[in-house]
């Protein structure tokens, strides 16, 4: 038809649709690419570590560079300073020159004053003002270079590892921090669409974990996005001759560090919490001002590595027809029984007969010796309603995930915030639609945490810092939980929540995968679960220490009375003692002779009678004090190093069995009483003649031995 338009049909490569959608990967805005760009080197630096059991070790540097730096260093042609103000002046700035007489700078010199003078806040009263710069808001130019102690690339797969979108090695059910094969390819291609720079990268793969590899790889590529290939600028081997271990990333990228700096930093803080294992440095040097320098480090708290996840088959209640097509494609069973036994977790062989005589229920194509090869996609739609229904499977296993551990998280807690009181609580692993997850929680209280109730999540051990508003551990902390019943003001205490989720498949909500939604009804409630634990330990604990504290507000208010009470009980009984001995009256008990006698003799006087009433105050409150210490070494034996000993009564400094504790009972003592328990020797044939066996039971072992 005349003036019909014919449309073009074109396909896209998946490096170059993300290119195009960035966002999707977290490449959001310049500042927020930076941020990625280190946080995704940062994570492959830890997953390559991890996975030859090596205790990671990961530095960052961060190099501001201005765009004459920047121009100088690429080569380009052409003057840095602008002839034409006002063709790079903004609509704002034109407004406001034009409103109150501010003249655009004419230098970049100039520029650099005004900043200067800006941050100082020594500009010169009654000077002409100029219209404020955009210097510090604008984007800039960063050499980043990320560092890490992991298993390295092999020569020849370095290319391909990070010039191949969407290729990867973390497909499979199981619990990683990566799983789409994007990270550094994103990093890659944010560099080339805001520097065009290529990558540089130096690598040192291991034969064998905790060996030095033999040879280091040089390769400088960026990534041809219509092709989805690597186009590699030097790939080169040599040897190594210097002991290099790990990868070592370079590469230039467009960011704004201002903007997105604290994110940054407060991304590494976060790390170094969930992963106390490892060590990190991160130096930033900036363009201009080395006063705005930053320099921090978070040394290795732990050698307690949590265990490498586990990959399975998948459970058969998160399958799909899609997912179940896959599975048969890849099968190498030969029977459609032995398929449902090996190529999916949680059947057994009973449930799985049940399962094929439900399938073959009207419908005579199905036998326990068909192959997995014969079944068309009418069925395949058929096994997936069956699967997804059927309640009889043993839940999904556990060992596909890899939780930092209560250990972990308290060593992170500790070193970051140095809190007063801090509790920790771990869900046994649960799933939901056949997808594994665990949940771990602390609560820290006082010491340098932030002021109010705070929210620290985690998904996978990675930190999430946005969005946090409709993240389900938010809402849980913020709402779901009655802080005032676990004596919790959120406003006047300072309280720190921790929350972190593990998962085969994190259910994250928005394109970004910045925070878990809360219509996982079980995640909710394992979540809840945790913070309720560790909310009853503080509650626990903040009662003691107020009925300690009411305990020494009392004695203080007996104490203050101690002297004119005892002045005044002396001085009555002086009084009827006098009385007596001047009418000749003999005392009427022994208690009154003694008194009468004491104090004939002055040994008793209102000043020893008020340090005998204060003595006895005093005695109450390190009675009240010892239980809560006790308490508390008993607690931390239970999970440390708790010991059962037995103790025997002592009579003269003999054995005497027929007094003291229930030695059919093991009584138990925190390990830092039981110093003494070395000390112990055997009994004499006399001593244990003593032991009165009709009322004291003998223990199951030998009472003498500290078990």
């Amino acid at each position: 038809m005349p003036g019909h338009k014919v449309e073009k049909q074109r396909q896209k490569s998946p490096a170059e649709f993300f290119a195009e959608n960035a966002a999707i990967a977290g490449f959001d805005n310049p500042g927020k690419s930076l941020y990625t760009t280190i946080r995704e080197l940062v994570e492959n630096g830890l997953d390559a570590a991890e996975s030859v059991r090596t205790l990671p070790s990961i530095s960052v540097t961060v190099r501001e560079m201005s765009m004459s730096e920047f121009n100088k260093m690429r080569g380009v042609a052409g003057s840095n300073s602008r002839q034409d103000k006002d063709l790079f002046a903004s609509k704002k700035e034109k407004q406001a020159r034009k409103k109150k007489g501010f003249e655009l700078e004419d230098s970049d010199e100039e520029e650099e004053e005004e900043a200067a003078a800006s941050s100082s806040g020594q500009a010169a009263a009654g000077k002409k003002r100029k219209a404020p710069s955009t210097a510090d808001a604008a984007d800039m130019y960063y050499a980043v270079t990320v560092k890490d102690n992991g298993c390295g690339m092999a020569h020849s797969a370095v290319p391909n590892l990070l010039g191949i979108v969407l290729s990867g090695s973390k497909y499979g059910v199981r619990q990683t921090r990566g799983k789409f094969g994007l990270g550094a390819k994103m990093a890659l291609i944010w560099s080339k669409k805001s520097t065009g720079v290529p990558v540089r990268v130096k690598s040192a793969h291991m034969l064998a974990p905790g060996t030095t590899p033999p040879f280091v790889s040089t390769c400088v590529l960026d990534i041809d996005i219509y092709k989805n290939q690597p186009r590699t600028e030097l790939h080169e081997k040599e040897a190594n001759d210097e002991g290099f271990v790990g990868t070592e990333f370079e590469l230039v990228v467009g960011g704004n560090w201002k903007k997105y700096g604290q994110h940054i930093k407060r991304y590494l803080q976060q790390l170094a919490i969930i992963t106390p294992y490892a060590a990190f440095s991160f130096s930033f040097v900036p363009a201009v001002s080395s006063a705005k320098a930053v320099s921090f480090s978070y040394p290795r708290r732990s050698d307690n590595m949590p265990e490498e996840s586990r990959e399975i088959a998948h459970h058969p209640s998160s399958v799909n027809n899609l997912l179940v097509q896959q599975i048969i494609d890849v099968s190498k069973q030969k029977t459609l029984l032995n398929f449902l036994l090996n190529d999916f977790s949680g059947i057994r062989r009973a449930v799985a007969n049940r399962v094929i005589t439900e399938l073959s229920n009207g419908d005579e194509d199905w036998s326990a010796d068909m192959s997995p090869k014969e079944i068309d996609p009418k069925q395949i739609t058929r096994l997936c309603q069956i699967l997804t229904s059927v309640k009889e499977f043993a839940p999904p296993d556990g060992k596909c995930l890899s939780p930092a551990g209560e250990y972990n998280m308290r060593l992170g807690i500790e070193q970051m915030y140095s809190p007063d009181l801090l509790f920790t609580q771990s869900e046994n692993a649960s799933s939901y639609e056949g997808h594994p997850f665990a949940i771990e929680a602390a609560v820290a209280f006082g010491g340098k945490c932030r002021e109010k109730l705070n929210v620290t999540r985690f998904a996978n051990r990675i930190p999430l810092l946005f969005e946090g508003g409709g993240d389900v551990s938010s809402k849980v902390v913020n709402k779901g939980i009655d802080w005032k019943a676990y004596s919790v003001d959120k406003e006047a205490h300072r309280v720190e929540v921790f929350v972190s989720v593990v998962s085969t498949k994190i259910p994250y909500k928005g394109t970004g995968k910045e925070y878990i939604g809360d219509d996982i009804e079980p995640i909710k409630a394992s979540i809840k679960k945790a913070i309720q634990g560790c909310c009853r330990q503080l509650k626990e604990v903040l009662g003691k220490k107020k009925h300690l504290s009411d305990i020494k507000t009392r004695r203080n208010k007996i104490v203050k009375y101690v002297p004119d009470a005892s002045k005044a009980v002396f001085e009555m009984l002086k009084a009827m003692t006098d009385r007596k001995a001047a009418n000749n009256v003999e005392p009427s008990s022994a208690f009154e002779r003694t008194i009468t006698d004491d104090i004939k003799a002055k040994k008793f006087t209102a000043k020893s009678f008020a340090a005998k009433l204060s003595e006895l105050v005093d005695t109450e409150l390190s009675k009240a004090e010892d239980q809560d210490i006790f308490d508390k070494e008993k607690k931390q034996g239970i999970s440390a190093n708790e010991q059962d000993i037995f103790i025997r009564a002592m009579q003269d400094g003999k054995f005497d069995w027929s007094k003291g504790v229930d030695l059919g009972k093991t009584v138990f003592v925190p390990a830092a009483k039981c110093v003494e328990a070395s000390k112990f020797r055997e009994l004499t044939e006399e001593e244990k003649k003593l032991r009165v066996v009709e009322e004291v039971p003998p223990p199951k072992s030998d009472p003498m031995e500290v078990s």
